[in-house]
């Protein structure tokens, strides 16, 4: 495991960077990660596995790290002349071409980090059609996050980093022997509240829920290890409860909100088996 907390290139809801010291006192030992929602990326910048199998439904997510990892320095300078531009009609003007989808995958990956960062609170959001819908959030000076990239891109000459767009099921069917599966999936509303589940254009159901654990009974019984957050929702404790998972109370900060006085400490879980 990593002693110095390396922060992600991307501002991603749910992140679980300020947690990691707690995950990483549970994780247990094996030979590759596997990360079904890699998301930001906070777990497996800081896990220390040499071997990372990293998937997403988010396909520009995917091709941000890919078109990073590949770039490299290059990557970096150019998505630096991006973030000279912070009007608001600079924004949108980008906006639009990325939406547009119409140009080189690494421009469309620079695109995607200049939106992430100038967004209202780093929102990740899409509408019915497919198309990044979140406004201009009017910050003076946006983090270019330059020492995140380069991080991200000295990890990659040093370990194994294989990053893949799809479904959940695809990367969990592959975990076995020496895996350790970590899963941080969009979280199951609490009782009475509205959950903000549709990162990518389409919701996760409590169905969808119920699919991922059996599909992590099914890994573990392979001989994987595995671990999951979730919020503390009666229903995610009553399931992880029936499988056999050992759970862990993790307190955190939810990151997407209107003000810093909006947000607040929740009780999430930490399923282990």
């Amino acid at each position: 495991m990593t002693s110095k907390t390396i922060n992600p290139p991307l501002k991603w809801p749910g992140g679980k960077r300020t947690v990691m010291g707690f995950i990483n006192q549970h994780f247990p030992e094996g030979r590759r990660l596997i990360e079904p929602f890699v998301g930001g990326g906070s777990v497996f910048l800081n896990a220390g596995f040499d071997r990372n199998l990293l998937n997403d439904v988010n396909p520009d997510l995917i091709n941000f790290y890919r078109q990073l990892v590949a770039g490299g320095a290059g990557f970096v300078e150019m998505a630096r002349e991006l973030f000279s531009k912070n009007s608001e009609g600079e924004y949108y003007d980008i906006r639009e071409k990325f939406r547009a989808r119409d140009s080189a995958p690494d421009i469309q990956a620079a695109y995607f980090l200049y939106l992430n960062r100038h967004c209202f609170n780093g929102l990740v959001r899409y509408n019915q059609a497919g198309a990044f819908n979140v406004g201009y959030g009017k910050y003076k000076a946006p983090h270019f996050p330059e020492a995140e990239m380069l991080a991200l891109i000295q990890m990659a000459g040093l370990r194994e980093l294989a990053f893949v767009c799809g479904d959940f099921d695809s990367v969990i069917e592959e975990a076995g022997d020496g895996d350790v599966v970590f899963c941080d999936p969009p979280y199951e509303p609490m009782p009475d509240k509205n959950g903000f589940t549709a990162y990518s254009g389409a919701t996760f159901s409590f169905a969808d829920q119920e699919r991922l654990t059996r599909l992590l009974i099914a890994a573990t019984e392979r001989g994987a290890r595995v671990m999951i957050t979730n919020s503390g929702a009666p229903k995610i404790l009553e399931l992880y409860h029936n499988n056999g998972f050992t759970q862990r109370r993790l307190s955190a900060r939810r990151s997407i909100s209107c003000s810093d006085s909006g947000r607040e400490t929740v009780s999430d879980v930490l399923a282990i088996i």
